[in-house]
């Protein structure tokens, strides 16, 4: 007779449970969706927190889908935390579980807490006002399970031992309202906005993309359908633009993001390092009819390349030219080109530009002025050669006093180039 082997009996602790953990509450698991679970923080992408985080989840969710949205927010900044959830919850499907933890009262007593948000999106993290755009309209409640996770929860990281073990709950079909009692006025923080008076929105820097774009608080719906004429910032003015690519490289602009909030940018270049500019830096949108837009056809003139304008805008003071011009600070004298010069600035194309705020003397000789043109500036800029972008070099200098009589011959040079290139 053929001997059969006993199946081992199973045992009463699984696989994978670490000695001491309570047993997992059940959530009630309609069919549906693969559970879907985010991560947003500021332990950094190099650490090991965020993949303790995911570990929890996987053990108690296995098959789930885990997302990050970034890792990288910088250290206790809970706006900046905000802000990114603002730009990516929005695109995930409403069955997601959004964990967010920069958390700098970890282990006191801000609560623990899920947001329910107007449009049924979950959200788990510190009561602490990171979920701010997400409360009008919402539920929230707090965290009150320690059935859901280790029988010692740390005091420095909520993320694995509370908010971890939450979502993954949540996404595995459990009910918000059985994590604990409704949480009648969950945290916020000061949710910069802006404010709109006689042809200008005036709003505030938010934060700087890893791009070194400048997040404001000016959305979409405070500008309108009004043409922009300038945006002011840091003693500096950025042209308005659909997209990057529609600035010169260098050029100091502002546009719309993808997020629909205003933001300003350098093209191929970092506008928070060249603007230095601040959370709550002031930011103006001044309405208008906007600058001319420098084409990418280039013309000629007794052989030195321009770029001709657009006709079908207000014309500017300012055409792209090639000009040689000499400049003194402290300890040099250099000659190099200069373009794009107006009554208030010039480009100098130069692989060593001086550091941005360095003041100097320069002389330019116009064509068509006997002796050169003495100015003194101010470095506001700076573009660093890069071959792969094609990015120019050079520094962009504003005129710090500029009499009346030297206004007057730049303007006419201007003038005449416009003439002779019929722009």
């Amino acid at each position: 007779m053929a001997r059969t082997r006993e199946r081992p009996k199973r045992s009463a602790r699984r696989a994978g449970r670490p000695a001491g953990a309570r047993p997992r509450a059940a959530p009630d698991r309609p069919q549906g969706p693969a559970p879907l679970v985010t991560f947003l923080s500021d332990f950094g992408a190099g650490s090991g927190y965020p993949a303790q985080m995911k570990g929890v989840v996987l053990r108690m969710a296995p098959g789930a889908c885990l997302v990050d949205l970034s890792h990288e927010v910088a250290p206790y900044d809970v706006l900046a935390g905000a802000l990114l959830l603002e730009a990516c919850v929005p695109h995930f499907p409403r069955h997601a579980v959004h964990v967010a933890v920069v958390d700098p009262g970890v282990g006191t007593e801000r609560l623990p807490v899920c947001v329910v948000d107007a449009e049924g999106r979950r959200l788990v993290g510190p009561n602490n006002g990171i979920f701010t755009p997400f409360l009008d309209g919402a539920r929230a409640y707090r965290i009150e399970r320690p059935d859901l996770g280790p029988r010692r929860v740390s005091a420095t990281f909520h993320g694995r031992d509370l908010f971890a073990p939450a979502a993954a709950w949540l996404a595995g079909g459990g009910e918000p309202s059985r994590l604990g009692p409704p949480l009648a006025d969950p945290a916020r923080i000061e949710w910069a906005s802006a404010s709109r008076r006689d042809g200008e929105v005036e709003g505030t820097c938010l934060v700087a993309d890893p791009f070194g774009n400048v997040v404001t608080s000016v959305r979409a719906s405070d500008l309108g359908r009004h043409s922009i004429r300038e945006v002011a910032i840091g003693g500096r003015r950025a042209r308005f633009v659909r997209t990057f690519g529609d600035g010169s490289p260098g050029e100091l602009l502002a546009l719309l993001g993808s997020s629909g909030r205003l933001e300003i940018a350098v093209r191929e270049g970092g506008a928070a390092r060249e603007l230095g500019v601040q959370r709550g830096t002031p930011v103006v949108v001044r309405f208008g009819t906007p600058d001319l837009v420098p084409e990418r056809a280039p013309a000629t003139l007794g052989g030195v390349e321009m770029t001709r304008t657009q006709d079908n805008q207000r014309r500017s003071s300012r055409l792209y030219h090639e000009l040689p011009v000499a400049y003194r600070s402290v300890g040099s004298f250099l000659t190099d080109w200069a373009t794009n010069i107006s009554q208030g600035g010039l480009f100098i194309n130069t692989r060593h530009p001086l550091p941005v705020g360095t003041l100097v003397k320069i002389l330019i000789q116009l064509p068509m002025a006997a002796f050169p043109v003495d100015l003194s500036g101010r470095v506001t800029r700076v573009a660093e050669f890069d071959n792969q972008l094609n990015v120019v070099p050079g520094m962009g200098i504003e005129f710090t006093d500029i009499d009346s009589s030297k206004r007057e011959q730049i303007e006419a040079f201007v003038q005449k180039l416009r003439h002779e290139l019929g722009a």
